[in-house]
């Protein structure tokens, strides 16, 4: 290891609770492994939603000016627990302190997108043979209606996609997830459509045009800035607004989905755009980065912005990116 990066200290955040409590297992390699390498680092674990972003902010606003060249932050959890990271430094108003990321949630595209390995310990190779921090691409919004500005990297989900992320996230009976998944996500969808009965308007400008929608259910914005086929003529920010329609169509566009492009159904509508303007005035089911924020209003205007992260993705080979 190079006498550059021992220089580095790590601050690091970790969600033991994520996909189910199993991330705490990953915890404990990567504190075995820091320790066993004689790394510099101090740590926090998250008891409950919230908590990633207090302790980013809290560590910022008592961080030294000397200190923030030497500083890097470390987010051990899902990619809602590294929302909340980024959303703490943001609000904290200090310094844009590189971000180190291993992703032990459920969910892994914004890692798998940017290169960033899924077992814990590669990952960590990735972060402690890095000497210089990359930027990367993700989209902020500014929510009129609370005056809030906010970031995701991966999703942020309107109606029914976050109505099924809450019914999971309530899920008390793991054992027919573990043994039979496809059924226990079945059911789920069946119960997160059932929810999600009254249709809802939408309302899109991409520059000076509009587009009006008087029974969508689900809005899905997703950041695409990463894909492996990235050209300079990619627009990142991506929007798929789905109709509401009966349950037996809805079936039809689920398997479809699987096999072949639902985006050529009548009822699907996709927009690619470097900015946007949405509004939902209407109480909706939202999800952030797969953390659940409620039902809230809507009125979106989203941008791309970048952010510095602590990784060098070329340090261990692609097959090593996928091991699990």
């Amino acid at each position: 290891m190079m006498g550059v990066e021992r220089m580095k200290s790590f601050y690091i955040i970790a969600n033991p609770h994520a996909n189910y409590g199993k991330a705490q297992k990953d915890w404990q390699k990567v504190k075995k492994s820091l320790d066993d390498q004689k790394i510099d680092y101090r740590s926090q674990e998250t008891t409950k939603v919230g908590d990633a972003k207090e302790y980013s902010m809290s560590f910022l606003h008592q961080l030294k000016y000397a200190d923030y060249k030497r500083y890097v932050i470390i987010v051990i959890g899902g990619t809602g627990t590294l929302n909340e990271v980024l959303s703490g430094i943001k609000e904290a108003d200090v310094v844009n302190l590189p971000i180190g990321f291993i992703s032990v949630g459920q969910h892994h595209q914004f890692a798998d997108e940017i290169g960033i390995a899924r077992n814990p310990l590669i990952a960590l190779k990735q972060i402690l043979e890095t000497t210089e921090p990359e930027k990367y691409s993700l989209v902020q919004y500014y929510e009129t209606n609370h005056e809030e500005t906010g970031y995701f990297l991966d999703s942020y989900s309107i109606g029914l996609g976050a109505m099924l992320a809450n019914i999971r996230s309530r899920e008390k009976h793991h054992w027919l997830r573990n043994h039979i998944k496809w059924l226990a996500d079945f059911i789920n969808l069946c119960k997160a459509y059932y929810n999600s009965l009254d249709s809802f308007k939408v309302t899109l400008r991409i520059g000076h045009k509009y587009k009006f929608y008087k029974r969508a259910f689900i809005v899905n914005l997703r950041n695409h800035a990463h894909e492996s086929d990235f050209t300079s003529d990619h627009d990142p920010l991506d929007l798929v607004i789905i109709d509401r329609v009966n349950i037996f169509t809805f079936m039809i566009f689920l398997l479809i989905s699987r096999f072949s492009d639902p985006l050529k159904l009548p009822f699907v509508h996709q927009f690619r755009a470097n900015n946007m303007h949405l509004t939902v005035n209407s109480l909706e089911q939202t999800q952030i980065d797969s953390r659940e924020v409620g039902g809230k209003y809507n009125d979106l205007y989203l941008k791309m912005v970048d952010y510095p992260l602590w990784v060098n993705i070329d340090s261990v080979s692609p097959a090593d990116r996928r091991k699990e």
